[in-house]
């Protein structure tokens, strides 16, 4: 555990790491800092530690001054002489405040209130990384697209678009063929990675692949042409310009 310890009482500092060690805890003491414009100097150019123990009455101000200029967010017990502090100390990230003199115990109790801060922490990070993984969305890899008696096995990585074509929708093959699919094209842009593919407008979804040029059209929309070429002209929306722009460019 590296821990920082805000002290400008020498013989305070040594009884604090004294009781560390008869408290069998293993840290390593990244510094001392005995004042304000030390303890700015040194958070604002150094890592944080995993702890720090804060007096509060310090040679030039008080430890506030630094959590409030530094932005700290590290656990901290305070140690100090004076309890008028307490209401203000909790309003930071504190874990404890110990009233001086220090003894084993209270000391005791401040690290094990820690370490289940941290338990606790790490255990809600866990959660989060498992239900992250869980609803990470999956996208459709691939169809099965009737054709006339059969069930063809098509990848999601044949399609250069999706088109809407007298109510029915179209997936067209980079090979030329065009296949009904039995789907809306509402359905189609919920299950198709959006890296790879967009909704144009209500009749198209493009893939990335697929963008042959792009030209300026009237009333500030623009016109996409593809390759295959489309047997309709597929035209982004004026309010859709700068979206569509933006997913292109992201490739």
């Amino acid at each position: 555990m590296k821990i920082v310890i805000i002290e400008d009482e020498s013989a305070a500092a040594s009884q604090l790491k004294f009781l560390l060690n008869q408290l069998n805890i293993n840290y390593e003491v990244l510094a001392i800092i005995e004042s304000v414009r030390e303890g700015i100097k040194w958070f604002t150019s150094n890592e944080s530690p995993d702890l720090i123990f804060s007096d509060i009455q310090l040679a030039d101000g008080i430890s506030f001054e630094i959590y409030e200029q530094v932005t700290i967010n590290v656990p901290i017990i305070f140690t100090t002489a004076f309890d008028e502090y307490a209401i203000r100390a909790f309003k930071l990230n504190s874990v404890d405040y110990i009233l001086k003199p220090l003894d084993a115990d209270s000391l005791s109790f401040a690290i094990e209130k820690f370490n289940n801060q941290q338990l606790i922490k790490q255990e809600t990070l866990n959660q989060l990384f498992k239900q992250q993984a869980f609803s990470q969305k999956s996208y459709r890899k691939s169809f099965l697209v009737r054709y006339r008696d059969k069930l063809l096995p098509i990848k999601t990585s044949e399609f250069a678009y999706f088109f809407i074509e007298n109510g029915l929708v179209f997936g067209q093959l980079w090979d030329g063929r065009k296949l009904i699919l039995d789907f809306k094209l509402e359905d189609l842009e919920n299950q198709l990675d959006p890296l790879d593919f967009i909704r144009a407008n209500r009749q198209y979804i493009l893939s990335r692949e697929s963008i042959l040029e792009i030209e300026p059209y009237i009333n500030s929309r623009i016109l996409v042409k593809t390759n295959p070429a489309s047997p309709y002209e597929a035209v982004i929306s004026k309010e859709k310009v700068t979206q569509f722009k933006n997913w292109f460019e992201k490739a």
